[in-house]
């Protein structure tokens, strides 16, 4: 195709954007398409880019505008969601680290403490069998004399973790 434009290629272009090329136009300028190369490359190519839009344009199925607009609601919370999770996960590890750093300061505060702990581990599966729950835990009733460090800090641990986990819960249902 040539740099420089014909002055019978915008009229040429009206009759391809149409789709009458070349019913609509007249003799002459037939003829002169036929010899302008200008005109001649704007009608091949057009012609080719009409063929193929011709021939795609029928295999594409585009979706429910109602299911766009679904999948672009879910994309705008996706994303939101995970702004928001990203300083809930920061939190949740410095949770992680101060809880393991808890453990191991008490573990090596205690070293007796931890060495029955050990043995206390190492000797689970001899209380799990039925009927004998009381021995696992060193007591049959529960009363404040019989609870000593070792039963009542994982006590209260496991207390606030279930109540930190209704309380999401609970906040989860009512933001729904």
């Amino acid at each position: 195709m040539t740099l420089r434009s014909c002055k019978h290629t915008p009229e040429i272009q009206a009759h391809l954007i149409a789709g009458d090329w070349p019913q609509a136009s007249s003799a002459e300028l037939q003829a002169h398409a036929a010899a302008c190369r200008s005109c001649s490359d704007l009608i091949l190519v057009t012609s080719r880019f009409q063929a193929a839009k011709a021939v795609t344009l029928p295999q594409v199925q585009l979706p429910p505008p109602g299911i766009l607009w679904w999948r672009a609601q879910l994309r705008r919370r996706n994303v939101v969601e995970a702004t928001i999770s990203r300083p809930l996960l920061g939190a949740h590890i410095f949770a992680l680290a101060i809880c393991v750093t808890s453990i191991a300061a008490l573990f090596f505060a205690q070293p007796d403490h931890g060495q029955q702990w050990m043995m206390w581990l190492l000797s689970l599966p001899q209380y799990l069998q039925p009927l004998q729950i009381s021995r696992l835990f060193g007591f049959s009733t529960v009363s404040l004399t019989n609870l000593d460090l070792i039963t009542l800090i994982p006590g209260i641990a496991l207390l606030a973790l279930l109540t930190g986990v209704i309380l999401y819960l609970a906040t989860e249902k009512q933001q729904r």
